[in-house]
C-alpha cells in the first residue's frame, strides 16, 4: 500500500511537471502534450458567453478589423485573412510590417465594409472579431468558429483573452513583460528631459481636436500611467478622449504637445504656419509648447489602443523628446 501511495504521488508530481513545462514553453503548446488522440477542437467561452469550439492548430486565421489583428500580432500568431484598406483615406498603422500588408487576403468590399462572401470563399479555420454587432457575429459563425473579444477590457486582459483561444498564454506574458521593460527604460530616458513639465496628446478627427486623458485607456494610459508623465490641469482623465478647442487647450497650456494633424509628412513648423492664418492663430502661438518648440507631430497610429500601438507610442515619444 505504501509503495502504491508513493507511485501515485510520483505520478501526480510528474503530471504537475508536465503541465508546468507546457505552460513555460512558447513553441510547445498544451495541445501538443495533452492531445495524444488527435482531438481537433478545444471549447473556450468568448465575451458573448458563447462556447466556441476552437481548432487546436488553426492554419488560416481571419480577423475583421485592424485592432483584432494587432492583438494577434502581439502574440506572434499568423493572420492570413484581414481587411486591406479598400478605399477612403485609411492606411495601415505605421507599425504594421510590410510583409504582412503584402500577404493579407482582401475580405473587404470597395466601400471598406466586410465582405462575408469573400471571407467564406477564403475558407478560414477561425475568425476573431471585436465588433459587438450580434447579427454580424451570427453570420460569421456560419462561416467558421468565431470568437468575439470585448474591446472595452483593459489591454492586458484583452491580450490574455486572445491568448486563451490560441493557447499562447506564454506569448502573452512575454509581451507584457517586454512592454513593462520598454516602458521603464523610456521613463528613465524621458524623465530627465521633461521632468515635472505637463504633457498632452491631441488628434485631429473630422476637423476637430480630440485630447486624450484617460489613465486607463488609449495613449493617455501610456502618458500618465506607464510613463508617469504629468497631465495638464483641466484635462478629463476619466475619458479616453474628449473634444477640445484651441481656447480650452490654451487654458490647459501643456509644456509638451504631441499632435496628429491628419496631414501626411506634416511638420510642427508647417502646422504652426497653417494655424497662424486662422482665427485661433494668436491663441495657438501663445501656447508654452509652441513657444518652447515642444510640439511634436505624430501619425494616427500613435493613438490606437492596442499592444503594438502602445509600444509604438512609447518608442516614438522617447525618440522625439530625447533626440
Amino acid at each position: 500500500m505504501k509503495h502504491k501511495a508513493l507511485a501515485r504521488a510520483g505520478l501526480a508530481l510528474l503530471l504537475v511537471l508536465v503541465f508546468l513545462t507546457a505552460c513555460g514553453q512558447p513553441k510547445e503548446t498544451r495541445a501538443d502534450i495533452f492531445n495524444p488522440n488527435g482531438i481537433k477542437v478545444m471549447p473556450v467561452r468568448d465575451s458573448f458567453g458563447q462556447m466556441v469550439n476552437v481548432p487546436i492548430s488553426p492554419k488560416r486565421i481571419a480577423v475583421t478589423d485592424q485592432f483584432a489583428m494587432d492583438y494577434l500580432n502581439a502574440l506572434d500568431a499568423q493572420v492570413s485573412l484581414a481587411a486591406k484598406p479598400a478605399g477612403g483615406s485609411y492606411t495601415f498603422p505605421a507599425y504594421t510590417e510590410q510583409e504582412q500588408k503584402d500577404s493579407l487576403t482582401v475580405i473587404e468590399t470597395a466601400d471598406g465594409s466586410l465582405d462575408p462572401s469573400a471571407l467564406s470563399g477564403s475558407k478560414p479555420d477561425m475568425i476573431f472579431t471585436d465588433s459587438n454587432d450580434r447579427a454580424t457575429y451570427d453570420a460569421l459563425t456560419k462561416i467558421a468558429p468565431t470568437v468575439y473579444i470585448d474591446p472595452t477590457l483593459d489591454w492586458r486582459s484583452e491580450l490574455y483573452m486572445y491568448s486563451t483561444f490560441l493557447d499562447r498564454d506564454t506569448a502573452a506574458r512575454q509581451y507584457m513583460n517586454a512592454y513593462q521593460k520598454d516602458s521603464n527604460a523610456a521613463k528613465s530616458a524621458i524623465a530627465p528631459v521633461i521632468g515635472s513639465s505637463t504633457v498632452a496628446a491631441v488628434q485631429m478627427q473630422d476637423n476637430a481636436m480630440q485630447i486624450y486623458g484617460s489613465t486607463q485607456q488609449g495613449v493617455g494610459s501610456v502618458l500618465y500611467q506607464d510613463l508617469a508623465l504629468k497631465a495638464p490641469i483641466g484635462i478629463d482623465t476619466s475619458a479616453a478622449s474628449t473634444p477640445v478647442t484651441i481656447a480650452q487647450l490654451q487654458q490647459m497650456n501643456p509644456d509638451y504637445l504631441f499632435i496628429s494633424s491628419g496631414v501626411k509628412d506634416d511638420t510642427a513648423e508647417a502646422w504652426s504656419k497653417r494655424m497662424a492664418s486662422t482665427t485661433d492663430g494668436a491663441a495657438w502661438s501663445g501656447l508654452k509648447a509652441v513657444q518652447d518648440k515642444h510640439v511634436y507631430i505624430v501619425d494616427a497610429s500613435f493613438f490606437n489602443d492596442t499592444p503594438p500601438a502602445k509600444t509604438y507610442a512609447i518608442e516614438t515619444m522617447q525618440k522625439l523628446v530625447t533626440q
